[in-house]
């Protein structure tokens, strides 16, 4: 009975088995299938659309390509092909038997795709495939269409289904001989145990549970059998702890892992630089989140994408063609600098780089990084190495012309030497400015610049440099008034250089102001501060202009200050002297309508212990 009961179960699971092998068949061969109809129709798509228009459409009562697809075909799923217009009007079509071309997919055509209309005007399921077409002036696509597969299964099939199910059959009868054979010791052993049983005396529960080696330790051969066997559950034991232990190992090792690859991708995604991984293929396989700012592209949009899918600047493109076309194997850099599309006012440096392994390449490295500053720098420095030129160069002409004019002793008129004198000693003060501000902004980068700062009485220093511009707000015809009391609170600066961002930002106000205009000196006491404005009815600034007025060699752009001259460093320094005296330098300003510089001060306490400001 036992047996026979194992015959059965054979059967049953081969029979089974048999099923299962003929069920993935049959879904290896619909797959198959698929995947042929699908390579064949994105084919025929692509070659399509590559022909010219009048090649697809050709005029009336002419034969075209379409009719030859259909005359021709070799699959017998082949629905229909139209080349469609996005209103959905087919300009050319034809179809198999029984089919009807349905209308076009309302679609952005960005490339060549695949999509599956439903069997609602067409009895059957169709996969269709389309493109845009290449060389047509108006919007076309190409289209094929082939029915969906009713069922896998083909009776043309059906001997080598039977074969299969055959051979497999045919192995029942040997599988079951081998597990008869191998079970003969295991049932000898059985009766040996219950015969012991029995010649021992036993009741017949404990000859049944006799039968069981484990149990069974009255006869030297089971007991060597349950020895052999304990040794095997010890040893079988003993391994499951150690792939325990491994397990618990590779767990932690992979969490290990895991933190650092995590750690890694934090510290690249802190990084200022925006990184690019490229596969050997060229599609992007990792992006840090600063690719977004730099070129205004979603991470999301740029993984696992080829280049053109994402890249809108035509430099950096050229640039990875031309790095991938010269191999992974090369270890030179290529770097560029652009403009981003769509921001002319940014500036980038894109740097290539192989990714090398010791036997292959990994792929591409390209490390993005926001250069606007140092091409603004640049930019400035340029200016302001020509602007100093100029500079130097006016004042000399001047100093060389009136230098022949007293030279020559034909001139004896003593107001025109005065008036030589006079100019001499302007330009050479106008040079000294210069030369000065130069070194004290090399003094101010190197740190070198230490201000000795002592308690100063306010309103005298601000009327003394109120005197020192007023002659030159005179010259001009420019009104200068001073607004400050005479009880102002003492502030700890050093002297000198306070006096120079004063004379500064009093030099400006008159130099972007015209005739007639007016500069107002005042000053207010705060509870903690002092507050030093300095106002103009000058020529004023716009927004863009008035946060980088503070920046080294900035000049402002406006036609009206490029002709007044100047060096794109006083308000620099002033605004690092301010900082240096822990105050702050605001600016209001509108263009044409003046401006107001204002520096903030904290008062100096007014007790004194031991001769040192507490």
């Amino acid at each position: 009975m036992k047996n026979n009961r194992i015959g059965l179960i054979l059967v049953g699971s081969m029979l089974a088995v048999i099923a299962v092998v003929v069920t993935l068949l049959l879904q290896r061969q619909q797959t198959e299938h698929a995947e042929q109809v699908r390579v064949q129709g994105l084919g025929m798509v692509r070659s399509l659309a590559a022909l010219p228009v009048a090649v697809l459409v050709p005029g009336k009562g002419q034969p075209g390509v379409l009719d030859s697809i259909l005359a021709y075909r070799d699959n017998p799923d082949f629905a229909y092909a139209a080349v469609s217009q996005d209103n959905g009007r087919n300009l050319a079509e034809v179809a198999s038997a029984g089919a009807l071309v349905p209308p076009p997919a309302v679609l952005a055509l960005t490339g060549f795709a695949e999509r599956q209309v439903a069997a609602d005007q067409n009895r059957r399921a169709i996969r269709e495939f389309y493109g845009p077409l290449a060389s047509a002036d108006e919007k076309l696509q190409v289209r094929i269409g082939y029915f969906e597969p009713r069922s896998p299964f083909n009776m043309k099939d059906l001997p080598f289904y039977a074969l299969i199910a055959l051979a497999m059959f045919l192995l029942v009868p040997l599988i079951y001989l081998v597990i008869k054979r191998e079970m003969a010791p295991l049932a000898a052993l059985g009766e040996q145990l219950r015969t012991v049983a029995a010649q021992s005396g036993a009741s017949p529960a404990l000859a049944a549970a006799s039968a069981d080696p484990a149990n069974a330790d009255s006869d030297a051969d089971v007991r060597g059998l349950a020895h052999k066997l304990n040794r095997y559950l010890d040893q079988a034991s003993a391994r499951i702890r150690e792939l325990e232990q491994e397990s618990v190992a590779s767990m932690a090792s992979g969490r290990l892992l895991e933190y650092g690859s995590n750690k890694m991708q934090a510290v690249l995604q802190c990084l200022p630089d925006g990184l690019l991984v490229l596969d050997p293929a060229g599609e992007v396989t990792f992006a840090t989140g600063k690719i977004e700012p730099l070129l205004g592209v979603p991470v999301a949009e740029v993984l696992s994408q080829p280049v053109e899918a994402w890249c809108r600047d035509p430099e950096l493109r050229a640039m990875l063609a031309r790095f991938r076309s010269a191999g992974l194997d090369t270890r030179s850099q290529m770097t560029i600098e652009f403009n981003p599309a769509g921001v002319p006012d940014k500036r980038l440096w894109a740097t290539a780089q192989a990714l090398l392994g010791h036997s292959m390449g990994y792929g591409t490295l390209v490390v993005l990084r926001d250069a606007t500053r140092e091409h603004l720098a640049r930019q400035a420095g340029n200016d302001f190495v020509a602007h100093v030129a100029h500079e130097l160069k006016s004042p000399l002409n001047v100093i060389g012309m009136y230098g022949e004019m007293l030279a020559d002793a034909g001139i004896d008129d003593p107001a025109v030497r005065v008036e030589a004198i006079n100019v001499i000693q302007d330009e050479v003060e106008r040079m000294n400015s210069l030369v000065n501000n130069l070194l004290n902004v090399s003094k101010l980068e190197m740190g070198s610049m230490r201000p000795e700062r002592h308690r100063v009485k306010l309103d005298d220093l601000l009327r003394d440099a109120f005197q020192q511009a007023r002659s030159r707000a005179e010259n001009k015809g420019i009104r200068l008034e001073l607004q400050v009391a005479r009880d102002l609170a003492a502030v700890s600066v050093d002297k000198d250089l306070f006096r120079i961002a004063l004379n500064n930002l009093l030099n400006n106000a008159i130099k972007y102001n015209q005739s007639g205009g007016s500069v107002v000196l005042a000053a207010e006491e705060g509870d903690a501060d002092v507050v030093i404005a300095v106002r103009d009815s000058g020529i004023g600034m716009t927004p863009e202009d008035r946060e980088r007025v503070t920046e080294k060699f900035f000049r402002v752009r406006e036609s009206g200050a490029e002709q007044r001259g100047g060096h794109g460093l006083g308000l620099y320094l002033t605004n690092q002297i301010v900082e240096l005296h822990h105050g702050r330098l605001t600016i209001d300003s509108e263009l044409g309508h003046g401006s107001v510089f204002s520096i903030h001060l904290k008062k100096m306490p007014a007790l004194v212990e031991g001769g040192q400001v507490l």
